[in-house]
């Protein structure tokens, strides 16, 4: 119960006054739980396009659910997206670039990451069928957040030392990895079927791809780039989706 919570706190700003006593290894042990966080995230979401669909429909409701994604994690991810541009796209050597991702300024290319990380999701969601929507917006958090613990299982930490990404990456085993993995391909399977299954499929691919492509410039991971891995599974998790559901 004590690594729920902690996974609640850490990937949610969903107020719960409780002070738990840490270990270290207990954020590496509240992984496993990542996808019941993830489960309240969507949940939350689908509950705010049902409810804004009932006063406007068109666009409206897909900008307040893509609004309420970021208001329940505190823009979470969206921050190590930022970062992570900024540092792998400015042309420098690894330490250089480790330094710009801790720099809490944001540049030119974070800038343009999170407006096109909001405007895809957007054009994305408007794109899918009304009816289909509400499973689409409740499914995208819990499979990028059952994705992350594989990621960092497979991954080690960029930095000699400090920063947050220190106390996940390295730190995973293979049973709460799986158990976590496993948790978030059933729960998509129940809720989209054989086209979530497709999809899942894509964005873990996109995800590994996303990992390699790092590695090649940091030779490991940090936390910011988790948080990126994360933008980047529920956006190519929509386009899959949105791809698939027209092909059918």
């Amino acid at each position: 119960m004590k690594n729920l919570i902690l996974a609640i706190q850490f990937l949610t700003r969903i107020p719960i006054n409780v002070n738990i006593e840490t270990k270290e290894n207990s954020f590496a042990e509240s992984v496993i739980w990542f996808p019941a966080a993830g489960l309240l995230i969507g949940t939350f979401n689908a509950m705010i396009y049902l409810l804004s669909s009932m006063l406007l429909d068109g666009i409206f409701p897909v900008v307040c659910t893509v609004l309420a994604n970021v208001c329940i994690t505190g823009g979470l991810h969206v921050d190590g997206l930022a970062d992570t541009c900024d540092g792998i796209f400015s042309a420098r050597k690894k330490e250089r670039m480790l330094e710009i991702m801790k720099d809490s300024r944001i540049g030119t290319n974070g800038t343009l990451a999170v407006v096109f990380d909001m405007l895809i999701r957007i054009a994305i969601l408007v794109s899918i069928p009304s009816v289909y929507t509400i499973w689409v917006v409740f499914a995208a958090p819990i499979v990028s957040k059952s994705m992350l613990p594989l990621i960092m299982k497979l991954s080690v930490y960029a930095r000699a030392e400090g920063g947050m990404g220190g106390l996940f990456l390295g730190k995973q085993t293979w049973s709460r990895t799986l158990a976590a993995f496993a948790a978030g391909f059933l729960i998509t399977w129940g809720a989209l079927k054989f086209i979530g299954l497709v999809s899942f499929a894509a964005a873990l691919l996109a995800v590994i791809l996303f990992k390699s492509y790092i590695y090649s410039k940091l030779q490991g991971m940090t936390g910011d780039t988790i948080g990126a891995a994360n933008e980047i599974a529920e956006v190519v998790f929509l386009l899959a989706l949105a791809i698939v559901w027209r092909l059918l």
